[in-house]
């Protein structure tokens, strides 16, 4: 009965978390360029009992039983499928077409430091530095990165801003042109990168715990593999999160969750009766 109460508890913090990935993904299901997370689950430690030693009897089934200790989350994966794209016509809306490219963006803490961050939300913003030039930020204000890993900073006031094929704008302002190459990677290993947030990945710190190179985890979009870039203007990614899916699953979770919370009840009760004999 202990057994059985600690293989529930087990799986029932699992369970939780698992909720919780859910709860997320459906609280950013329209949320631009949200890439959901799923939880792969696997069992704990098992043990072996040999208590049927002496049975000669033909089994379909392994000798002794197995007495488990419940499951646990092994992997939250990180799903990269592409979203649908929602049509804007703003010509500071970019989204992508193709599958794990995402553009740099040098995002600000609180306590004042920078880093290198990635992003598929191309809702992109103009905001002023001075008063002859503006910088190209995300809708959280953070600066987007050309191809060098620099902000990117025009000449303002800027009066129109086309996209070119290669992931390169071409702005327009007081009759001077400026050519501009967004900065963009392809990333290889999306399951090693750290999730930020809802719209930020970034660089893990334990890269030679996990011995992989920074080199490995993505390509840097740069000379004749620009071509390759699938990117739309006037458009917005939309979440990949399946509201439909993520709610069914919601409701699986949570019976599976009552039923682990019954299995600690009546094991608690059997062991009450138990405790009562005379």
């Amino acid at each position: 009965m202990i057994r059985n109460m600690v293989t529930a508890t087990n799986t029932m913090n699992q369970l939780q978390q698992q909720l919780d990935l859910i709860s997320n993904n459906i609280a950013n299901s329209a949320t631009t360029g949200y890439k959901q997370t799923t939880a792969n689950f696997n069992s704990l430690l098992h043990q072996q009992v040999q208590n049927q030693r002496g049975d000669q009897a033909p089994r379909m089934t392994p000798d002794g039983l197995r007495l488990g200790n419940g499951a646990r989350i092994s992997q939250s994966q990180l799903v990269g499928t592409q979203g649908s794209l929602q049509r804007t016509d703003r010509e500071l809306d970019f989204a992508f077409s193709t599958e794990n490219q995402y553009f740099k963006v040098l995002v600000q803490s609180p306590d004042g430091t920078s880093e290198q961050n990635f992003t598929r939300a191309g809702g992109f913003y103009l905001t002023p530095v001075n008063d002859d030039e503006v910088m190209l930020v995300d809708g959280q204000g953070n600066g987007i990165l050309n191809q060098n890993d620099e902000l990117i900073m025009l000449d303002g006031p800027v009066d129109n801003i086309q996209l070119q094929d290669n992931g390169t704008l071409l702005v327009e302002s007081g009759g001077v042109q400026q050519t501009v190459e967004l900065g963009i990677v392809d990333i290889q290993r999306p399951q090693l990168m750290d999730r930020v947030s809802s719209v930020y990945l970034g660089i893990p710190d334990n890269l030679a715990e996990l011995g992989v190179e920074a080199g490995e985890l993505m390509v840097q979009m740069e000379g004749g593999i620009r071509q390759t870039i699938g990117l739309e203007q006037g458009a917005l990614e939309q979440s990949n999160v399946d509201l439909s899916k993520a709610f069914t699953e919601l409701i699986e979770v949570q019976r599976n969750y009552q039923f682990h919370s019954r299995a600690v009840s009546i094991s608690d009760q059997m062991s009450g009766l138990v405790n009562g004999l005379r």
